[in-house]
Order: C-alpha cells, then structure tokens, then sequence
C-alpha cells in the first residue's frame, strides 16, 4: 500500500519499478483467494481494482508494467499468480527451492539489459530465505541470504536511478525482530552509501 501512494506522489510518467519482495502484490478481488487486501496493491495501482477507491488518490493514473517492472526473488506464489505476472510484462528473477539462484548476478545482467531510471525501489523484507528468521507471517524458502541482500542493495544505485526507498512488511514481534531489523539497517545503509557514492545524494557542508 505505501508503495503504491508512492507512485502516485512521485507523480513520474515513466516511472519503473525495482520490486524486493517473495509476493507479486498483483491480485485483483476476482483471483484473490483469501482476502488479503494487501495482496492487491498492485493491480490498483494499474487500475484494475478498487477503482472507485483509487480515485480519490491525488496524481493516481493507472500505471502500465510491461517492461518498466523488475522482481527479484518473487517465489510465494500460486500459478495463477506467476501467470499474472507475465501477462503483465513484468520481469522476474525467480527464487527457486531446488537450487540456490545467485540473485546479485541475475539482478545486474537485468540492470545491464535495460535501463531503469527512474524508479520506485520496494524493499519487502520477506524477500529474504526463511533460514534468517521470521520477517512476519509469510516466510518462504528460495529468497535471497543476508549478504545478497546487501550486495543488491548497493547494486541498484549504480544500475538505475531510484527516486524512492520503500522498507515494509516488517512485524518485530513475529519471532525474530532483532536479527531481521540489523539486516534491515545494513540493507538501507548500503543503499545510501551507494547513492552518496553515484552523487545523487550529497552530504551537507558543515
């Protein structure tokens, strides 16, 4: 949901998206199977649910995926979920349970292959492997180890051009707070060293 108010505050015609997340957010009511409003953020943001809702959402046009869209780590899904995901243009880099994907190399042949600049960066911490510790109720096998996380993290900044940072889905009470906050903070860190080292960010004169 907060990415979503993201994009339509950044108010970016072109505006690409760098998705960190084990779930496609990209069901509508008509495929939803349990519910789950947070599950949809996507397909509003596209226009396709919640439309009434959407409107009342300042800057808010229905935003088109097809090759402005990267995920990394995506897995936690059904059939019908995956299948939405490629009829929407979208590009995935898969977390697999039967080998371990080297993300860090597959999202850099991804940011070589195409340009995404601008974009809205999203950072679920879900994305990680289940081995780290519960992030909150949706732990997963396949995702991305700490110091991927991390070599990613700095990664996007010197492939894309990030307009925003999202960090969500983070319940500390779920089992394993304080592990996961300390990844979290060195994931953000290496993201703002990586934007102070391409200059889009710059230190205050003293």
């Amino acid at each position: 949901m907060a990415s979503a108010a993201i994009a339509c505050g950044l108010n970016i015609e072109d505006l690409n998206f760098i998705y960190f997340d084990a779930h496609d957010d990209l069901d509508s009511p008509g495929v939803n199977e349990n519910g789950y409003f947070d599950a949809m953020g996507l397909s509003m943001l596209r226009g396709e649910s919640w439309k009434t809702l959407m409107k009342t959402v300042p800057a808010f046009e229905p935003f088109v995926y097809n090759n402005r869209f990267l995920y990394c780590a995506l897995r936690d899904q059904s059939e019908v979920q995956c299948q939405r995901v490629i009829d929407a243009g979208m590009t995935a880099i898969w977390g697999e349970t039967n080998r371990k994907v080297d993300f860090a190399r597959e999202l850099e042949r991804q940011l070589d292959a195409k340009t995404y600049g601008p974009s809205l960066v999203h950072l679920d911490l879900d994305v990680l492997d289940e081995s780290f510790g519960k992030v909150n109720d949706y732990p997963s096998p396949g995702g991305l180890f700490e110091s991927e996380l991390i070599t990613c993290m700095g990664l996007v900044p010197k492939k894309s051009t990030p307009k925003s940072l999202t960090v969500c889905s983070f319940d500390p009470d779920a089992g394993d707070g304080d592990r996961i906050a300390q990844i979290a903070i060195s994931a953000i860190s290496t993201f703002v060293k990586s934007l102070l080292e391409t200059g889009v960010l710059r230190k205050a004169s003293k």
